[in-house]
């Protein structure tokens, strides 16, 4: 009996001591804590991936939203301008019988878009132009879009200069009204700037400028004739045919010929452009100078209404 209650005691301590030994990593309480541990991060980081899921789809979906405000806004303004601004203006905004291009001139081109706004808001009405005030804001916006793309506006460089600065420089420091006249002031020796950028863009003017024997087209052509009688008159040939001759002086008279009454015309290049420019102007001054001759431009009116179309000439 004494010795199986002694067997019992030391199978107990046995047991003991081997509980005492085990490592902590063999606790299987210590094992189960960490896994409510792990399961509660991985709670966690689902939450997480969730939001940040929900966030991505809400922002693809306002931003959609957004490009599809803006498509519906373009297309709006396409749609009001075709029926109601192009019956004068035309589909291309090139000009009609009753109004003028608004899509090629630089002068409608470097107009700022709250000028714009104005213009179709207010009207023109002593040209004839009604207001669309009437339309909302957030129409005539789309109408002012639609109208910058039919310009072109985002692949050419508007003038961004000061056409006062440029003025001065056009009549002093430039030297540009010694041969050119703009607005009536300056001389008759080379091209007539008046208008020269209803059918020139700021960045064609800027090139010429910079760089005068890259300009397209034909140069012009001095004459100078000496009548029977003996007197004798030069300029620029503006008109000849095969029985007359005109040309225009330096003051900007013009003289018709007929041929049979000349003694002799003796012909010769007009006078070039200078192509010291950069040399001469700043940066500014060159902006400057190009924003002068943009902002002076107007379309001109040819019997019946139309806009008339100059064809294009190089500056001289």
């Amino acid at each position: 009996m004494l010795g199986e209650l002694q067997n019992s005691l030391d199978a107990g301590a046995g047991r003991r001591n081997r509980t005492a030994s085990r490592p902590p990593h063999c606790n299987p309480f210590a094992h189960s804590r960490q896994a409510l541990r792990t399961l509660h991060l991985l709670r966690i980081v689902g939450i997480l991936l969730a939001v940040a899921a929900a966030t991505t789809v809400t922002s693809s979906q306002t931003s959609n939203a957004r490009n599809s405000s803006k498509q519906i806004v373009s297309s709006d303004g396409k749609k009001f301008f075709e029926s109601r601004c192009a019956v004068c203006h035309g589909l291309d905004g090139g000009g009609g019988e009753h109004a003028p291009d608004i899509a090629h001139a630089s002068s409608e081109k470097s107009r700022s878009d709250s000028e714009l706004f104005r213009i179709v808001h207010d009207g023109l009405v002593p040209k004839g132009m009604p207001s669309f005030r009437s339309i909302g804001d957030d129409k005539i916006r789309a109408v002012v879009a639609h109208l910058r793309l039919l310009q072109g506006k985002t692949a050419t460089r508007a003038a961004s200069g000061d056409p006062v600065h440029g003025k001065e420089l056009f009549r002093g420091k430039g030297g540009c009204a010694d041969c050119h006249a703009m607005s009536g002031y300056g001389h008759f020796v080379s091209t007539d700037l008046t208008d020269f950028a209803a059918t020139h863009d700021a960045n064609e003017i800027r090139d010429t400028i910079l760089n005068p024997g890259g300009a397209q087209g034909v140069g012009q052509t001095a004459a100078a004739v000496t009548t029977i009688a003996g007197d004798r008159f030069s300029g620029l040939i503006r008109n000849e045919s095969n029985s007359s001759l005109q040309i225009q002086d330096a003051e900007g008279r013009f003289y018709l010929f007929v041929k049979s009454s000349l003694r002799s015309i003796e012909r010769s290049a007009g006078p070039a452009m200078p192509a010291n420019y950069q040399q001469e102007l700043s940066t500014k001054e060159i902006e400057d100078l190009v924003s002068y001759i943009v902002h002076q431009t107007s379309t001109p009116k040819v019997a019946g209404g139309h806009s008339a179309r100059r064809p294009k000439a190089q500056i001289e």
